[in-house]
C-alpha cells in the first residue's frame, strides 16, 4: 500500500474512533450574564431571540417599539435561568410567560426587544442589559 493511503487510513480511523459515540461530552453550564449583551432577532412573526455572550437572563419583554406596553415577556422570578434563544410566544424552560397568549406580530410593524438580568434582592427585581428594535 502506497504511503499515503497508508497515511489517510490512519487518520481516518483514528477520527472515527475520537468521534464515537462512547465519548461523554460535557454540558455547556452557562453563566448570569455580564453588564451588556447582543441581541439577534431572527426573521418573520414568530423570531427567534438570541443574545452574545450566550448566557442567563431574568426577563425577555417584546413590545412595540413607539410604546411601552408589553405585547409578550417571560420571567424567571428571581433566578437568571432564561438561556439562549428562545423563540417568540414560547415559555421558555425555568420561565413564566406574563401575557399569553402573546399578541400576534404584524409583518412591516417595528417591535423592540428588551432583555435584562435579575439583580435581587427581591423576586422581580432586575436591570435591562440589552435592547433591540426589530421589524418582521
Amino acid at each position: 500500500m502506497s504511503g499515503w493511503k497508508l497515511t489517510a487510513i490512519t487518520i481516518l480511523t483514528g477520527l472515527s474512533i475520537a468521534c464515537g459515540d462512547d465519548d461523554p461530552v460535557a454540558p455547556v453550564v452557562l453563566q448570569t450574564c455580564p453588564a451588556a449583551v447582543q441581541l439577534t432577532i431572527g426573521p418573520g412573526t414568530s423570531p427567534e431571540i438570541s443574545w452574545t455572550p450566550a448566557c442567563l437572563l431574568f426577563f425577555v419583554i417584546v413590545e412595540p417599539a413607539d410604546a411601552g406596553n408589553d405585547l409578550w415577556s417571560v420571567i424567571s422570578r428571581g433566578e437568571n435561568v432564561i438561556a439562549p434563544p428562545v423563540r417568540y410566544g414560547v415559555v421558555p424552560a425555568g420561565a413564566q410567560g406574563l401575557f399569553e397568549p402573546p399578541v400576534e406580530l404584524i409583518a412591516g410593524q417595528a417591535y423592540k426587544v428588551a432583555v435584562g438580568r435579575w439583580t435581587g434582592p427581591g423576586d422581580e427585581e432586575g436591570e435591562i442589559i440589552g435592547v433591540r428594535e426589530f421589524t418582521p
